[in-house]
């Protein structure tokens, strides 16, 4: 074991979670210096009072880890009020409008959608015919996905067809990765396309890791043309 996750992997989750060190004082009342040293605590109320200003499980601070990617839920899997886990979700369950309400509902059945996904597929891949290697789904994949998919009723839909682009998708660009953001870890940025029926073409992204060169979806939206 490395070490607690709130000591080794507390400034990853700011990122994946999108929230800066200063954001993260403000709101546990400290100084924007002192988080570093917050880091290293092993005071189980103030863990407790990080685990409510990140809205995350006090259990995923607190257990011990070995890898980046251990921590793959989502704010909205966490909280999710959709369907019971492992229900089939339903295209007609997807809100066609554009308001705030409707695109809060999309994120969270595309979360939902991953989680009953994660449930089948233990291993947290499947196999590329174009690729001929396995692309993954780590906690990346859900949170890009559910920001941009769910700004779009045909983007969400997509989502629903997981499997089908996961397997088929093929290659139509390479690009180098961004050295910021969520693309941080990535050297390349592979753009892959499906067509499928009712839809129409349908973009998936999935970044290449550096050193690893693991193959990760990152992000998948429906393309207007």
């Amino acid at each position: 074991m490395k070490g607690i996750y709130f000591e080794e992997k507390g400034a990853f989750l700011l990122e994946q979670l999108g929230m800066t060190k200063s954001e993260f004082a403000r709101r546990m009342g400290i100084q924007r210096q002192n988080v570093n040293a917050l880091f290293r605590t092993n005071n189980l109320e103030i863990i407790a009072r990080v685990a409510e200003v990140l809205e995350v499980p006090l259990g995923l601070l607190v257990g011990y880890v070995e890898e980046q990617d251990v921590f793959e839920l989502s704010r909205s899997e966490l909280h999710c009020k959709v369907n019971e886990e492992g229900e089939e979700i339903r295209p007609e369950d997807v809100p066609i409008g554009d308001s705030p309400e409707d695109i809060e509902r999309r994120r969270l059945i595309i979360s939902k959608y991953y989680h009953n996904w994660k449930l089948r597929n233990p291993s947290l891949k499947r196999y590329n015919l174009s690729l001929k290697e396995d692309i993954n789904i780590r906690f990346v994949s859900i949170t890009e996905t559910c920001t941009h998919a769910s700004r779009s009723y045909l983007s969400t839909l997509a989502v629903l067809q997981l499997d089908a682009i996961l397997t088929n998708a093929k290659v139509a660009w390479i690009a180098e990765g961004k050295n910021n953001g969520n693309q941080k870890p990535f050297e390349k940025m592979i753009v892959m396309k499906y067509d499928c029926v009712g839809i129409g073409v349908i973009k998936m992204t999935v970044g290449v890791r550096r050193r690893t060169h693991e193959k990760v979806q990152y992000c998948i939206t429906a393309l207007k043309i």
